[in-house]
């Protein structure tokens, strides 16, 4: 039975957060760490948008400002996520690590620990791919149809995206604690507002938290241990709490203000916040 690490992080900030994943992953390409889960929050309300998202085509940046919203380019791919109201992992691995060496097979392994964590929690979760054809373009995550997504009573509740190199991986990802259609949706551009009201409507038979599945409202930390436990069960794995090492600290810190600092570019692929 191999050994993971899992990391358990209280709320961060935009760059921070992006950033430590990053750092994360990069330790685990260069084999100094074993495969890592983790587990964060957000100390506000933040988007964070795929690596080729267009931030002029999708987002409302005025209204982003004026609710005073980071927004932080990921390196991994997708569509927009609204943080806050969600628990948000990652999953880093090395060449030789202990998933699929595929993004198919890595992808569906996860998802398998998943759906176990999310049964230990009462929630009967499935892998039915959504619809293939969208009636209007969101640029939300959630509202996505791409890959075998994991939904609950037919509707998405986790949204993830993925970044693959030679010798490793990343997967980011977010389990929707709440979902409010006209909240989250404010801070997106659409042609017109009966293309937004059209969205929204559907986002409601599409999307789904889960809160909206448990009775009570459980804390993150009782969430994580049920996850974990699915992890550990689905893919035959021990996980061992830790923390991020100096070196992965020190990292964090030099993307956070070097990188995920600076604003965000279209017209290249640079990551980072505004």
């Amino acid at each position: 039975m191999s050994e993971w690490r899992i990391i358990e992080d209280g709320p961060g900030h935009a760059a921070w957060n992006m950033a430590v994943d990053e750092a994360i992953a990069e330790s685990c390409r260069r084999g100094l760490v074993p495969p890592t889960i983790r587990f964060y929050a957000w100390t506000r309300p933040a988007l964070t948008i795929g690596y080729f998202q267009k931030a002029d085509r999708d987002l409302n940046q005025s209204v982003c400002r004026k609710e005073e919203i980071p927004i932080v380019r990921r390196i991994t791919g997708g569509r927009a996520v609204l943080h806050g109201d969600d628990l948000t992992y990652c999953v880093a691995s090395g060449a030789h690590g202990e998933l699929p060496d595929t993004l198919r097979g890595s992808f569906l392994a996860i998802r398998r620990g998943f759906i176990r964590g999310l049964h230990h929690l009462g929630v009967e979760a499935d892998s039915v791919r959504p619809p293939a054809k969208e009636t209007g373009r969101s640029p939300l995550c959630f509202m996505s149809a791409s890959g075998h997504e994991i939904t609950c009573q037919g509707r998405k509740i986790i949204g993830s995206a993925q970044r693959r190199w030679k010798d490793g991986m990343l997967q980011q990802g977010s389990l929707l604690m709440g979902f409010n259609p006209e909240t989250t949706h404010q801070f997106f551009r659409f042609p017109d507002e009966t293309r937004r009201e059209r969205i929204i409507r559907e986002s409601r038979s599409r999307v789904i938290g889960l809160g909206d599945l448990i009775p009570t409202r459980m804390t993150s930390e009782m969430i994580v241990r049920q996850i974990a436990t699915g992890f550990e069960q689905a893919l035959g794995l021990t996980l061992k709490p830790a923390g991020l090492t100096p070196l992965e600290h020190e990292r964090a810190e030099q993307l956070a203000r070097t990188k995920y600092a600076a604003d965000v570019f279209d017209n290249g692929r640079r990551s980072g916040s505004i």
